[in-house]
């Protein structure tokens, strides 16, 4: 369970990398946004709030840097705190609102077999 959580922990990450990235570009970001937003419709206050403030872009970009980069300890099983926050920042990634729930799934599954991480355990 703990290396499907860092699959979806991982997955989060870059799509949040690719949302950020995608929305911090001024050439795509007044293409791929609305497109996406058809698809989810919850997508729009987003959209909105990413095409007012850049900031907003890097920081989701720079989340699912992190998530990404936190999700190798879940594949070692070395930090349970580190995977936790790679959970987190997933969440915080955004990632087209799919990658939230990604990661939303990613840290239940991380809290489900936390005795995984525990060295006595394995």
């Amino acid at each position: 369970m703990v290396d499907v959580a860092g699959v979806l922990i991982m997955v989060a990450g870059a799509l949040g990398i690719i949302h950020g990235f995608l929305a911090a570009m001024p050439v795509t970001s007044g293409d791929i946004l609305p497109r996406y937003e058809n698809i989810i419709p919850q997508g729009k206050l987003l959209d909105d709030v990413l095409r007012d403030y850049l900031i907003v872009s890097i920081m989701m970009f720079l989340a699912g840097i992190l998530a990404v980069g936190m999700s190798m300890s879940a594949f070692r099983r070395t930090n349970y705190y580190v995977a936790t926050a790679g959970a987190v920042f997933g969440i915080l990634s955004v990632g087209f609102l799919l990658g939230a729930f990604f990661a939303l799934i990613g840290l239940i599954l991380l809290a489900v077999s936390r005795k995984s991480f525990l060295p006595e355990c394995r």
